[in-house]
Order: structure tokens, then sequence, then C-alpha cells
């Protein structure tokens, strides 16, 4: 009798609470007691951790952009649904610990992101004490995999790609000597940097073989001295970990000085339609670029692997005849390899959908092939692009 009337109470108390507070607390209660038991049994979870406001949001949504192509091409798994779960780090590593939160919260099988490389450290830490798989788009920070075997990515790191653009000068180029311009105090080139550096020496057998490094101040306006520096050492390829907005300026006054003899050497950072935008306005500047992926002419699509078609396919309905960067290829894949893996697994456990990422090797996306090793990080081949006729086109790979 007494619990009968206890349990009375209890529904009184609630009922009170749902009055006083509304339908947002009917909803959350609703979601909280029923949800477990209905609809969220016929759905696998998959969670989206990106900047969709603040600084990066620009950057998240092409990421997002890929996650959702992938979506509409393979929306089922397991026999379920697909239900995309999303959480919103507003370009902040102080509200990035809330949204990860929210996000284990949902109990998704596993996470895809996020741009910036700090939320991404602080989305391993979280996601791998409660073993929730994850994998990283574009983040290439060594310690977000380094420290937590649940956590993957798709992208090189700073390591490889400093090193394959050594390649790129050295066995392309036919270069033994190169330059270098980056920002004065800038410690998230610096890695990319140490790479290039010593791969160049590496390979020349020559600590020298950097002819002219330059750092340019974040203040200065007038970069005349700094290509003075590069031209005086004569060097006909020069790496450039810089933003987009300063080699607009470098291009600008290299152009004036005539060096179209110099190949300007970018980031995988720079692999969008900027980049295409700069070349059309310096045409006498030449321009290399790394990229994640194999980039070839619309006709030649024919020839790639399925899911490179399908992405091109999906993408080019939406944008017409422009290039995808790189976050968006690279999305598509992030999601397609979740897929992959929960559907190896047979289940949703955090621990079989990990064990099944780790066994991803010759994985053929939209990016190329990719396998992962033992620290979760990819192997997978770094190519470089030039632009020709307002298209990426592929002229070395460095595997």
């Amino acid at each position: 009798m007494r619990k009968k009337r206890n349990m009375a109470l209890a529904l009184v108390l609630i009922s009170i609470m749902i009055v006083m507070t509304g339908c947002t607390t009917f909803d959350n209660f609703k979601e909280a007691f029923f949800s477990e038991k209905g609809a969220a049994s016929d759905t696998v979870k998959i969670g989206i951790l990106e900047p969709q406001t603040g600084n990066d949001s620009e950057k998240g949504q092409m990421e997002i952009e890929g996650i959702e192509l992938a979506y509409g091409i393979a929306g089922e798994v397991l026999g379920k649904k697909v239900e995309l779960v999303y959480a919103d780090t507003q370009s902040s590593i102080y509200v990035a610990e809330s949204a990860v939160a929210d996000l284990i919260d949902k109990k998704p099988a596993i996470v895809l992101g996020s741009y910036g490389e700090a939320v991404s450290l602080v989305a391993s830490q979280k996601l791998g004490k409660v073993k929730i798989p994850a994998i990283a788009v574009t983040a290439t920070n060594p310690l977000i995999t380094k420290n937590n075997e649940y956590y993957f990515r798709v992208t090189f790191t700073d390591a490889s790609q400093g090193k394959a653009l050594a390649d790129y000068v050295f066995e392309e180029l036919g270069q033994t000597k190169a330059g270098i311009i980056k920002m004065k105090d800038e410690d998230t080139t610096s890695e990319l940097v140490r790479q290039f550096t010593a791969q160049m020496a590496e390979l020349t057998e020559d600590e020298t073989s950097i002819a002219a490094s330059v750092q340019i101040d974040s203040k200065t306006k007038d970069y005349k001295e700094y290509i003075e520096k590069i031209k005086a050492s004569g060097v006909k390829a020069v790496f450039m970990p810089v933003s987009l907005k300063t080699a607009d300026k470098i291009f600008a006054e290299a152009e004036k000085m005539g060096l179209t003899d110099i190949t300007f050497i970018g980031p995988k950072d720079w692999h969008n339609n900027d980049i295409v935008e700069l070349q059309n306005k310096y045409v006498g500047i030449k321009i290399a670029v790394a990229s994640n992926f194999m980039s070839t002419s619309a006709e030649e699509t024919a020839d790639k692997d399925i899911l490179y078609n399908q992405f091109i396919k999906a993408y080019k309905a939406k944008h017409g005849d422009s290039e995808p960067p790189e976050e968006t290829v690279l999305g598509f894949d992030a999601y397609m390899i979740g897929i992959q893996a929960i559907e190896k697994a047979g289940s949703i456990d955090g621990y079989l959908v990990k064990e099944a990422l780790k066994g991803t090797s010759h994985f053929r996306g939209a990016s190329g092939e990719i396998s992962f090793d033992e620290t979760g990080e990819p192997t997978k081949p770094i190519n470089v692009d030039i632009i020709k006729d307002g298209k990426f086109v592929s002229v070395y790979t460095a595997k």
C-alpha cells in the first residue's frame, strides 16, 4: 500500500513539474525515460562534432557537407537507419568540453570530427575515457591519436606532409636547394618546417640545402625585403606554410620582381577554390599544393573507384564544376569508413567498432586508398597538385 502511495505521489510531483516548467521539461522527461526503449533502438547514431558557429564554422561546414553527402548515399547500417547527431563546438576549446559531453549523452556508435586541433585534443581525452571510437577529418596533431587508441584520422600528419613536399622538390623539380617562408613565432607550422628541412638534408646529403629561410612578422605591410632575400638566394622552390591571405601578398611581390621561375609550394590547407582564384590572378606565378587525393578532370572520373565517382556525382549535383575542398572529401571518407567499421563489427559496441577500425586496410575512398596503422594514423599517398585551366591536376605522388 505504501509503495502505491509513493508511486502516486511521484506522479503528482512530476505532473506539477511539467505544469510549472512547460513542454521542454516534458520533452526532456519523455526522452530520458522512454526513448531508450522506443524509436532510438531503430537507429544507429553517428555523432558529428564540428564548429557550426564561430571563426572555424566555414571549415567545419565543409567537413559536415562531406559527411552528409556520404550519409545521403549510405544512410543505413546493420539494417537500421543512421541518425546524425550534432554538437557545435562554437570554435572554442572551452565550449568543446560541453559539446563532447552532450554527444556522449546521446550514445553515438562513433564520432566524426572535429575541425581544429585543440578541440580535437579535448574530444580525444573525453571520448577515450568512455571508449567511443572517433575519426578526425582534418586535424593533424599527433597527440589526438597517440594518447587514445579509440581515435583515428583520415588525413595525413604534418610530419608526413613535410617529408612528401621535400620529396617533390628533390625528385620532381630536381632541386637540391630550397627556400622557406613562414610566419614569425608561428608554432602550428613548426613540425611542417622541421620535417621539410630534415628531409631535404637527408635527400641531398647537405645540411645547407635550405638556402633561404624567411620569417615574416605578422605586423609587416611591406613584403619586398622578404622576397628580395628569396630572389638573392637563387632557389627555384619555396615552401610556404602560411595563410592564403599572406600568400596573396607574397605572390603580388614576386610577380613585380618577375620571379616566374620559382615554384611556390603550399600545404594541404591551400587546396581549395581560393588558391585557384589566386593562380588565375597571378598567371605567371608557379603554384603547387599538397593534396589528400588524386585530382583529375571530370572526363577521367570514369576510371576512378566507385566511392570516388559517387562523391563527385553528389558534390557536382550541388556545386557544378567547382573543385571540392579537401575538408569535404575527407568528411565523406570518414563517414564511409565509420559505416564500414560498424558493419564489420556487427555491433555498435565501442570496443568492437574500434577493433574493426584498426583492421581498416586498403579502403578505397574518395580521397584514395587508406589503411590505419596501430596508432590510428593513416597510411596513404600524398599528392602534389598544380592548377591548370582552373582545375587541380596531380603531378606527383609521394608514398
